[in-house]
């Protein structure tokens, strides 16, 4: 049970305001990290998986080169940034559904037309836990950092998984 703050009135956990005088209790409920990985996934900011450097193209770059790139750079995707500004994020599944099979006669069409426009973002100073969530909820597995000057990086959820990994080994083995 939840004791009100402001009428001392004991309502059901998990409510968002007051049973007796309606006064928001949804502040009371914040959930609490109960293990050290969720205090540190909760704690630790975006910067601690150190983002590997953006890899960006223009919005008007062939389909075609870009994919080519994708593959001589090893990347799993590509920022589009046009002037600074991010515009969007192409990515393997871009490639995989978007382009499949008709990929050939695409080629020289501009990434543009292919890429995930206005994607999820993080800022170096976002929790971990920030970043989990908005992967979890769009089905990201990447996701750009940006800074004050505009594209600092990119993360992966492999990136995360490193870090996560690292946290979950015993001290004596670290």
């Amino acid at each position: 049970m939840t004791t009100c703050p402001y009428c001392e009135h004991e309502n059901i956990d998990g409510e968002d305001e007051c049973e007796e005088c309606r006064q928001p209790l949804s502040f009371l409920s914040k959930p609490r990290a109960a293990t050290p990985i969720e205090q540190c996934i909760v704690k630790d900011r975006i910067g601690v998986l150190f983002p590997q450097p953006p890899f960006t193209v223009r919005s008007t770059t062939p389909i075609g080169e870009v994919l080519q790139l994708l593959v001589d750079q090893r990347m799993g995707c590509a920022l589009v940034v046009d002037e600074g500004v991010l515009q969007g994020v192409f990515t393997e599944r871009d490639a995989l559904f978007k382009l499949n099979v008709d990929y050939a006669d695409l080629l020289a069409q501009p990434v543009s037309k292919f890429m995930t426009p206005n994607p999820e973002i993080v800022r170096a100073t976002d929790t971990i836990a920030i970043a989990l969530h908005k992967m979890d909820l769009g089905g990201y597995r990447h996701l750009p950092v940006l800074d004050d000057g505009g594209v600092a990086g990119v993360i992966s959820i492999r990136d995360i998984l490193r870090y996560l990994s690292d946290r979950l080994l015993v001290p004596s083995e670290r």
